[in-house]
């Protein structure tokens, strides 16, 4: 503010000594009647500085309130919108660490190669069974999503209570195990069955919805490891190297908090809308 208010009385300085020389002004070939009166000069010099204490006030507001999110703010500080009791309860489930994804091509590994009983068992461990309803998970209680419009949520029939739902990631894990599925008929008449392309989806309809939520889950997600090319010997190109560091959940202790949470729904659901019960059936092997 002082070198706007010095500024300004520099102004007026020079204002008053234009006025006390109209014989100057004159000889440039000003009409007096340019030569404001003091009183305006007055006014004028008032606006002025009125305009710059409002101008500042103004950008002093807008750098104090505060901001929907901190541009220094992490996963853990930003609060899924309006519920922040869902914050509050997956606290305790992860821990970040890096890891390095196994990238190497081939068969190898547990989650790889010729579809068999120890690979489907590997793929169930992953926090899926079978069926659609083997990963369901008790929300603790109302209040952490809203039901769609005319919609009711899902509540369990025993003691406990709570809601029926899963966690994002945990459908996209159902999404891959159904993908790698369809790409494999022969190993999975099931799931090719369940799964048929028609003239209007080439892509069965389910399966491509599938793989557009792995799409926005990933732009999502936007993981900003770095991959280098790296130029071999034996290679005419150069070549993309996937083997960096990520940040990445402790896979025990989300285990933990999964086995404290994952439950098969209990008793014989009900529409509330029809009285009719599911088609499926929970209790199935």
């Amino acid at each position: 503010m002082a070198p706007k208010e010095e500024k300004f009385r520099d102004m007026s300085s020079d204002l008053e000594d234009c006025e006390s020389d109209d014989q100057s002004l004159l000889d440039h070939g000003l009409n007096q009647k340019t030569v404001r009166s003091p009183r305006k000069r007055h006014w004028a010099f008032l606006a002025v500085n009125a305009f710059v204490l409002l101008l500042n006030v103004g950008i002093l507001l807008m750098i104090s309130s505060p901001k929907g999110v901190d541009e220094g703010a992490d996963m853990k500080t930003i609060q899924y919108p309006r519920f922040p009791q869902h914050e509050d309860w997956i606290k305790d489930a992860i821990d970040f660490e890096l890891q390095v994804y196994d990238d190497q091509f081939g068969n190898h590994g547990e989650f790889r190669g010729v579809p068999s009983p120890e690979l489907d068992a590997a793929w169930g461990s992953m926090y899926l069974e079978r069926k659609f309803t083997h990963f369901t998970i008790r929300i603790p209680g109302e209040g952490f999503r809203e039901p769609t419009p005319g919609s009711i949520l899902t509540k369990y029939e025993d003691e406990e209570g709570g809601v029926m739902g899963t966690f994002a990631f945990i459908h996209n894990l159902h999404c891959l195990k159904y993908i790698r599925q369809y790409m494999l008929p022969e190993y999975y008449p099931e799931t090719a069955a369940m799964y048929k392309p028609t003239p209007g989806s080439p892509i069965p309809v389910h399966i491509d919805h599938c793989i557009d939520i792995l799409r926005q889950s990933e732009l999502c997600r936007a993981d900003m490891a770095l991959y280098t090319f790296e130029w071999r010997e034996n290679e005419p190109n150069p070549v993309n190297i996937h083997h960096t560091p990520h940040i990445c959940a402790n896979r025990p202790k989300l285990t933990k908090f999964l086995e404290e949470v994952q439950v098969l729904p209990f008793g014989q659901f009900r529409n509330p809308f029809t009285g009719k019960r599911p088609l499926w059936d929970p209790t199935e092997d």
